[in-house]
């Protein structure tokens, strides 16, 4: 996790690679087939980009592995032209913002973020989230997370990483920034290429499961609690 489908041509360092159970492995590869079409989806990948390309086959993928989120993406006043300020150069920019408020790409994306959360457990923590511990994760596509909210999450995230493999990084496809105990919990704010952010917690603390339970936070758009074992009940059936 994150898998090979996330990488340019599926090239992927070998890094944080963990065991799964066949089911789950296998019953969520929709969630990770959604979160690849939503990380090339960015203004500035054109036709003849590379992003553009890959799209073109992630969508037969798409109809395959999450029946009805294309259609879903596809209805009326899911994509809204704006104006925003570039932040590196202060110049003004067109872009489309995706409304991610359909029930099959939520639960996607949602399911995606708790894989996330929990390989993250695994790789800082150094065990597999038990039974009894829990995830929330909330997600942003393309143009739908500030920069101010970007900078006051990343503020409270010391540590940098994505996946190594000597010297060989892929920073500019999948990086982020994390804080941990070593013990307990790791919360992290993950960027995908240009298209898919997702802010994570997991942890086995009851105090902090309790927190991330309150109504203050399950009411943040796109976001969610999620429980080692539940994944699969969340799969949205085919339409």
């Amino acid at each position: 996790m994150p898998p090979r489908v996330m990488f340019r041509g599926k090239d992927r360092p070998s890094a944080m690679e963990f065991g799964a159970c066949k089911a789950c492995n296998n019953g969520t590869r929709g969630a990770d087939t959604v979160a690849a079409v939503i990380a090339r989806l960015h203004p500035d990948n054109r036709l003849g980009t590379w992003q553009a390309h890959e799209l073109r086959t992630l969508m037969h993928a798409l109809d395959h592995d999450a029946p009805g989120v294309r259609e879903e993406m596809g209805r009326p006043g899911k994509h809204v032209e704006e104006w925003v300020r570039r932040p590196d150069s202060g110049l003004w920019q067109k872009v489309v913002r995706v409304h991610a408020d359909g029930p099959r790409l939520k639960a996607h994306l949602t399911i995606f973020g708790a894989k996330l959360a929990m390989a993250l457990h695994r790789e800082h923590v150094g065990t597999a989230l038990p039974l009894d511990g829990a995830t929330w994760c909330q997600f942003q596509l393309n143009a739908g997370l500030t920069q101010e909210n970007l900078d006051a999450r990343v503020a409270i995230m010391p540590g940098y990483e994505t996946l190594r493999q000597g010297s060989r990084t892929v920073g500019d496809q999948f990086a982020y920034r994390y804080n941990t105990d070593e013990r307990t919990v790791v919360a992290a704010v993950a960027q995908f290429h240009r298209g898919l952010w997702l802010t994570v917690f997991a942890s086995s603390d009851p105090r902090i499961i309790e927190l991330f339970a309150k109504r203050e936070f399950l009411a943040l758009p796109a976001s969610a609690m999620v429980r080692p074992g539940e994944l699969l009940g969340m799969v949205p059936l085919p339409p």
